[in-house]
C-alpha cells in the first residue's frame, strides 16, 4: 500500500520531467533548425551582395566613360581599333602625328573584363541580343534575362552547377541607352531609356558554403552541449523531487504513527482515576523518546510553580501549573524522532512540525478532566505578548497568566540546558535574555520573580 502510495506520488513528478525534457528538446532543435537555415542562406546572400557591388562599379564606370563619348588611346595590338564601332573620328592623329583610336564605353568595358578577369573578384561580361561585336554573344540563361529586361525586369540571377561538383551564383542587371550612347548605337533605332543589353558576373559559392559548414559545426556542437546541461538540469531536479517528496511522505507516515500510538496510550490512561498519575506517565512517555530534553519538563514545572508562589498565587492555583508544565511539550508526540534528535539546524518543514506541537499537546489533553487550564495552558506556553509567539498570535491579557508563567520557566531551562541543536548557554545568558524581553515578550511580573529566585539561590532539581 504505502509503495502504491509512494508510486502516485511519485508518476506526475517523473511525467512533467519528461514533458519538460520534450520541450526542451523541441525548443533548442526548433531554435538550432532556424539558425542553420539562416547560415546555410549566408554564402548566397554574400554572393548577391558582392555581384551587385561588382556590376554598380561597372555601371558607374561606363556611365562616367559615356559621358565622356569614350575614350581616346594609342592603339596597339593587344588593344586594336574597334573594328565595329563605325564613327568617322574614331581615329585621329595629334599634332605631333601621334595616332589614336577612339574606345568607347562598351570596349572599354569589354577590354578590363578580359584583361581583368578573375583578379580580385573581377569577372564580367557585357551582351545584348541587338550585338555589334559577336564575341559578346548570350549564353543560353543570358538571353532569358535579356528578355526579362525588356519586360520590365530590374535584375535576374541564379545558381548553376559546374562541370567539377561546386555551384555558382549569377547575377544580371540590365543597361539602358543614355542621351550619348546613340553616337554609337544610333543606327540600332535605340531611343533613350531602352534596354541596350545587361552586364552578368558570377560568384563561386564553394567557399562561402565551406565557411557557412564550418558555422554549423559549432552550431550543432553548441546546441548539443546546451542541450545536454539542460537534460542534466532537469534530470538533477527531477532526483531532488523525488527525495524531497520522499522525505515528506516518510514524515507524514511518521506523524500518523506517532498520532496513533498517543492516542492509543491517552485511550489507556482513561483508565486511570488519577490526575497527577496520568499526566506524570504522559511526561515520562515524552521523555523516553527524546533523551536530549530528558527531564526538561520537570525542570520547567518546578520553576513555574515556584514563580507562582513566588507571585502569591493560590497554592492550588500554582499545583495547576505544575501538572501543565509536566505536560506542556506532549505534543511532542507526534513530531519524528529524528527531527526532535536531529543534531544540525532544522529545515522550514521540520521547524514547521515543531512548532505544531502546542496544538496538537491540547487535542490530547482537550479530554481529560481538570479542574485547571491546562490544555490552555500548554496551547498557549509558546505566545508572546506582542503577538509573535504561536499558534495564534494571541498578545497581553489575552495569554492567562498559567501560560504566562510556563514561557518564562521554559525560556530559562532551555536557554540553561544541552540542546540537540547547540550547547547549553548557561544561566547568566538565560536570565540576560528573559530580562531583555521583560514586558515586551514575556510577563514583567513573572520574569521579576523568577530572577529573584534565583538571587536567592534557587537551582534547578
Amino acid at each position: 500500500m504505502q509503495a502504491s502510495k509512494q508510486h502516485i506520488k511519485i508518476s506526475p513528478i517523473k511525467s512533467n520531467s519528461i514533458l519538460l525534457s520534450i520541450l526542451w528538446t523541441v525548443l533548442l532543435g526548433a531554435l538550432l533548425f532556424f539558425n542553420v537555415h539562416e547560415t546555410q542562406k549566408t554564402p548566397l546572400q554574400h554572393a548577391e551582395i558582392q555581384a551587385k557591388s561588382l556590376i554598380s562599379s561597372a555601371i558607374s564606370f561606363r556611365s562616367w566613360a559615356t559621358h565622356f563619348g569614350g575614350v581616346y588611346v594609342r592603339p596597339s595590338e593587344k588593344y586594336p581599333a574597334n573594328p565595329y564601332l563605325k564613327l568617322p573620328e574614331r581615329d585621329i592623329t595629334t599634332t605631333k602625328d601621334e595616332k589614336l583610336t577612339l574606345i568607347n564605353p562598351a570596349y572599354m568595358m569589354r577590354q578590363v573584363f578580359q584583361d581583368f578577369y578573375g583578379k580580385d573578384g573581377i569577372n564580367g561580361h557585357m551582351t545584348s541580343l541587338k550585338l555589334l561585336n559577336p564575341n559578346n554573344k548570350p549564353d543560353t540563361w543570358e538571353r532569358k534575362s535579356l528578355i526579362a529586361f525588356e519586360r520590365g525586369s530590374k535584375y535576374e540571377s541564379t545558381v548553376e552547377q559546374t562541370p567539377d561538383g561546386g555551384k555558382i551564383f549569377r547575377y544580371m542587371q540590365p543597361l539602358y541607352i543614355e542621351e550619348k550612347c546613340l553616337k554609337c548605337h544610333a543606327e540600332q533605332n535605340y531611343k533613350v531609356g531602352d534596354v541596350r543589353g545587361g552586364i552578368s558576373t558570377f560568384i563561386d559559392l564553394r567557399k562561402g558554403e565551406e565557411i557557412a559548414a564550418g558555422t554549423i559545426k559549432s552550431l550543432v556542437w553548441t546546441y548539443g552541449l546546451v542541450w545536454l546541461i539542460g537534460l542534466m538540469g532537469i534530470f538533477i531536479s527531477f532526483r531532488r523531487s523525488i527525495m524531497l517528496e520522499a522525505e515528506r511522505e516518510q514524515k507524514i507516515n511518521l506523524l500518523k504513527v506517532s498520532e496513533n500510538l498517543a492516542q492509543e496510550f491517552i485511550s489507556g490512561m482513561s483508565a486511570l482515576s488519577n490526575l497527577e498519575e496520568t499526566l506524570n506517565a504522559i511526561s515520562t512517555m515524552l521523555e523516553k523518546r527524546d533523551p536530549y530534553t530528558a527531564g526538561h519538563q520537570r525542570r520547567v514545572a518546578d520553576l513555574a510553580e515556584k514563580i507562582a508562589l513566588k507571585l502569591a498565587l493560590p497554592r492550588e492555583k500554582a499545583h495547576g501549573i505544575y501538572l501543565a508544565s509536566i505536560v506542556h511539550d506532549i505534543g511532542k508526540i507526534q513530531v519524528p524522532a529524528e527531527v526532535l534528535n536531529k543534531p544540525g539546524k532544522l529545515t522550514d518543514l521540520e521547524f514547521s512540525l515543531i512548532k505544531l506541537h502546542p496544538q496538537t499537546g491540547y487535542d490530547i489533553l482537550k479530554a481529560i478532566s481538570s479542574p485547571w487550564p491546562i490544555p490552555e495552558a500548554v496551547l498557549q506556553h509558546h505566545e508572546r505578548l506582542d503577538g509573535t509567539g504561536y499558534p495564534q498570535g494571541l498578545k497581553g491579557e489575552q495569554i492567562i497568566i498559567e501560560a504566562r508563567i510556563i514561557a518564562v520557566a521554559d525560556v530559562v531551562e532551555a536557554m540553561s540546558s544541552h540542546r540537540p541543536y547547540r550547547p547549553g548557554l548557561g544561566l547568566e545568558a538565560a536570565l540576560a535574555e528573559i530580562s531583555k524581553v521583560r514586558g515586551t515578550q514575556l510577563d514583567s511580573n513573572a520574569v521579576d520573580a523568577c530572577l529573584e529566585l534565583f538571587k536567592e539561590g534557587y537551582q534547578f532539581p
